[in-house]
């Protein structure tokens, strides 16, 4: 199974490119999106990875959602008001015993 941060950001930012996308971090990628289209990759991405996306915050305005890759995490969040999504590489914490595969 290939890296679902890989997918995300190779999907997502080569189609945004020109319209901003920004890094945050070596881990996190900013960028200006409206905020249906956000959601949409959050449903194709754990599409993709034939995973259920785990909600971490469901409002009117904020959508945050993870999801579990080979590879550890990657946290997709949705911001209606700024129309903007964030996309976060999380790894696998090793010290608590999680392991990213099943």
């Amino acid at each position: 199974m290939r890296s679902l941060l890989m997918m995300i950001l190779a999907g997502t930012f080569s189609a945004i490119a020109m319209g901003g996308a920004q890094a945050q971090s070596a881990d996190t990628r900013i960028a200006s999106m409206p905020f249906g289209e956000c959601l949409s990759i959050i449903s194709e991405a754990a599409q993709e990875m034939d995973e259920q996306p785990v909600k971490l915050v469901n409002t009117n305005d904020v959508v945050t959602a993870r999801i579990q890759a080979s590879d550890g995490f990657v946290t997709v969040s949705c911001d209606r008001s700024a129309s903007k999504i964030t996309l976060t590489k999380s790894p696998v914490p090793e010290a608590a015993g999680m392991t990213a595969a099943r």
